[in-house]
Parts: structure tokens; sequence; C-alpha cells
């Protein structure tokens, strides 16, 4: 873990140093969250319009690209880091309202968004579908004070509502 909170807290720098701002996503925000689970990369969330920016960095200290949409952008090195860019609205909202996390002394998005960008991810890759339900389940377990209209708003972009309910009525307290 600590070789993984390294690198976290490296690339952090490098950007913020860069002017890039910058917010955890992914299976280490579910430590802000009280939800503990393994992971081997490191997910960020950038502002969309700094992703050329983002990727001369990281290749200038090391990295090497290893997959690049519009939309994100992969790299491989000692430990992977995958970049989410913020390219609509809703995802620069959820960057602008991220909080630092006083675990990590980084910005991390709310769980409120982590359940979405999860919703995203399972309904854009069916593969992921039974871990992101799982760390969904964990988050409404762990967090009892969840803006449900959010959510659901981000559950409806995906026509996903009634599977969050259903998750929901199974792991609320």
């Amino acid at each position: 873990m600590a070789r993984i909170l390294d690198q976290l807290h490296n690339v952090h720098g490098i950007l913020t140093k860069a002017g890039i701002d910058v917010a955890v996503i992914g299976g280490l925000a579910l430590g802000a969250y009280n939800v503990q689970r393994f992971t081997n990369d490191i997910d960020f969330l950038v502002d969309g319009s700094h992703r050329l920016k983002l990727k001369q960095l990281m290749l200038a200290n090391g990295f090497t690209l290893f997959a690049e949409t519009s939309e994100v952008i992969q790299f491989a090195g000692e430990i992977a880091v995958d970049v989410l860019c913020a390219n609509r609205p809703i995802s620069l909202a959820l960057l602008q309202q991220a909080q630092v996390d006083h675990r990590l002394n980084i910005k991390v998005i709310s769980a409120e968004g982590l359940i979405g960008l999860k919703i995203q991810a399972y309904c854009n890759d069916p593969k992921r579908e039974l871990r992101d339900k799982a760390d969904i389940a964990a988050l409404i377990e762990r967090n009892n004070a969840l803006d449900w209209v959010t959510i659901k708003k981000f559950a409806e972009m995906f026509d996903q509502w009634a599977v969050i309910e259903q998750i929901r009525k199974l792991h609320t307290k």
C-alpha cells in the first residue's frame, strides 16, 4: 500500500505544480468513504481541457502511454495511472466540488459522484459489473447521509435507477 500511496502523491504533485486540478476517483477514493478495497492502480479525474498538458507531463516523468481516448488516458509505470477527463458539465462539477480527504491529503470526489462513475463504468464495460455493484453496495452500507436525488440523476443517465434502488433496499440499515 505504501508504494501506491507514494505514487499517488508523486503524480498529484506533478499535476498540481503544473496547475492541473485533480481529484482521486476509483478504488483509492473509496477509502475516504469507509470502504476498503484492494486496488492496483491510481485513478484521477482532471479537467479535460488539460488533457494534452497532462499527457506531456506524465510522459516527461517516466510514464508510458498505454491507451488514450478523448475520455480516458491510461499510463503504465511502476503503478498504473488512469485519468478520466472531465469533458461535460456533470463531470466538471464533480471535480469542482471534490473535497480534500484528511487521510490522503488530496481531493476526492463525492460518494454520490463515485456511485455515478461506478454506474457509468459497468454500463460501459459489463466485465466490471460485479465489482462496481459491490463497491456501490459498500458505499451505501457505510454512508447514511447520501444525496439520493443526485444519485438518481446519475443512475437515470444510464437507465439504472431500478437497479440502484434494489441495491439501496438490500444495503440500507
